[in-house]
């Protein structure tokens, strides 16, 4: 039923986009990637209520097999990614300026910091644990795995995930001393000072 629900959709969009650029008709081009947002809010949605998701194809040798916490979290990048396109599909559809959101950001980058840090935090737990096959083979081959692939990865992502947190969090509760500190290199950045 998933899978049913994902290529109609994913065909669908491509469609629309297809339709929308050869017949110069924005809308079609614009709901197109509101609908592959909408494809990969079902593939997340997926991987949360079955609790498994695969990436890649066995005919590669690129095959990731995720369960449980992993695939939970793969889900809700999914969605996470989902709703960007559809949000920025809203946006071009609207005419809305995107870089005043920017300059926004750039005066107020505590949220997309923490936003960033979380997306971090959760890479890093899947690559902690990791997909079910470097965990199959020799055992000098999984300890080799789990040292190089999924140990040291994951510990930069942990680090720069609650680095960026830690600064969001900062930038929210404290501005004033965020500013202080060298957080106003961003507005001189896009030259808002």
């Amino acid at each position: 039923m998933w899978t049913t629900i994902q290529i109609v959709l994913g065909l669908f969009s491509i469609g629309l986009v297809f339709a929308g650029d050869k017949l110069s008709i924005p809308f079609l081009s614009d709901a197109g990637m509101a609908c592959l947002g909408l494809t990969s809010i079902t593939i997340g949605w997926e991987a949360i209520i079955t609790r498994r998701i695969v990436i890649g194809r066995r005919r590669h040798g690129s095959r990731q097999t995720y369960t449980d916490l992993p695939a939970i979290l793969q889900g809700i990048q999914f969605n996470l990614l989902g709703l960007f396109l559809i949000v920025v599909s809203i946006m071009i559809y609207k005419n809305l300026n995107g870089r005043e959101l920017m300059l926004q950001m750039a005066r107020h980058p505590g949220l997309p910091f923490i936003l960033f840090g979380a997306l971090c935090l959760m890479q890093s737990v899947i690559t902690l644990i990791g997909p079910h096959e470097l965990q199959d083979g020799p055992r000098w081959i999984v300890i080799m795995n789990l040292l190089i692939s999924r140990l040291l990865p994951g510990i930069i992502l942990v680090l720069i995930g609650l680095g960026m947190t830690g600064l969001g969090l900062f930038e929210i509760l404290a501005p004033e001393a965020f500013d202080k500190l060298g957080g106003g290199f961003l507005e001189v950045l896009y030259g808002l000072r």
